[in-house]
C-alpha cells in the first residue's frame, strides 16, 4: 500500500502513436511521468498497457477519474470545482 500522497490531477494528454507502439498508463496516480508509469514508482499491477493498432492520436486520461481507462472520458471537467481535501479537513478540525 502506498503511503505517499497522490500526484495532483492533470488534464488529458494527447499522444501520437505509431502502429504497434506500446504505452503504459498509470492507474495509481503516483508516477512522476503521469499519465504514464515510471518504472521506479509504479508496480506492474498498477499499469494498463495500450498498444496502437494504427498510427493515431490517443487522448490519455491525466486525472485518473476516467471510467474508460486509459482513454479520457471528460471526467476531469468536474474535478476542478471540487474543494481540495485539505480544506475539508480544516472544517472538520474547527468543529472539534
Amino acid at each position: 500500500m502506498r503511503t505517499e500522497r497522490r500526484a495532483t490531477p492533470r488534464y488529458p494528454q494527447p499522444v501520437k502513436l505509431a502502429p504497434g507502439e506500446v504505452r503504459h498508463w498509470c492507474a495509481c496516480g503516483h508516477s512522476d511521468t503521469a499519465p504514464f508509469c515510471s518504472d521506479e514508482r509504479c508496480s506492474a499491477g498498477e499499469r494498463l498497457s495500450y498498444t496502437a493498432r494504427k498510427e493515431e492520436i490517443v487522448l490519455f486520461c491525466g486525472c485518473g477519474a476516467t471510467r474508460t481507462p486509459p482513454h479520457c472520458d471528460g471526467a476531469h471537467i468536474g474535478l476542478r470545482d471540487r474543494e481540495p481535501w485539505w480544506q475539508r479537513l480544516k472544517s472538520w478540525f474547527r468543529g472539534a
